[in-house]
């Protein structure tokens, strides 16, 4: 749901997904096709992949649902834990650093990395208040709570990442 959520509000910006346990190929969850319907989304046609060491390397910023998805980016790049954050620490720092205008994706994620490390001390990956938990095994409702969520939370950095 955020890939498809994210890429609508952030036209220009490629966006993918991948999961941190081995589901690949995998379809997206019924309640997940009909709430991103419900938004005019068409979810259908996605299937899962797994979380690679090329994937992390070639993206620019990495959005974690939780903090153990964090560190599993961390575990296949050291380098990239500094381009990951949870959906709302993302928010929360985009409002900081502001639009990107012009600047490369590389540049504006330093900047990010660079506010987090005023407040962070030594936590790499926000709170666990900003930590969006997978909805799977939930009624139809939470999906509908957690895309919400995922909406609200990641809409600040869409809006600073337009060009």
């Amino acid at each position: 749901m955020a890939e498809v959520l994210f890429a609508q509000m952030a036209p220009g910006v490629e966006v993918g997904s991948a999961a941190t346990m081995d589901w690949s190929g995998r379809p997206a969850h019924q309640h997940a096709i009909a709430v991103m319907a419900e938004r005019g989304l068409d979810l259908s046609a996605h299937r899962s992949r797994r979380l690679s060491h090329h994937l992390v390397d070639e993206s620019d910023l990495i959005v974690a649902m939780t903090r153990n998805h964090g560190w599993a980016v961390a575990a296949r790049s050291e380098a990239k834990a500094a381009a990951t954050f949870l959906p709302a620490e993302l928010g929360r720092l985009a409002v900081q650093a502001g639009n990107r205008r012009s600047a490369d994706a590389g540049a504006w994620v330093a900047r990010l990395h660079a506010l987090r490390r005023t407040w962070a001390d030594t936590r790499p990956f926000g709170r666990a208040a900003d930590e969006i938990p997978d909805p799977i095994g939930e009624p139809l409702a939470c999906f509908r709570d957690t895309a919400d969520r995922l909406h609200r939370e990641l809409s600040p950095a869409a809006e600073c990442l337009r060009l």
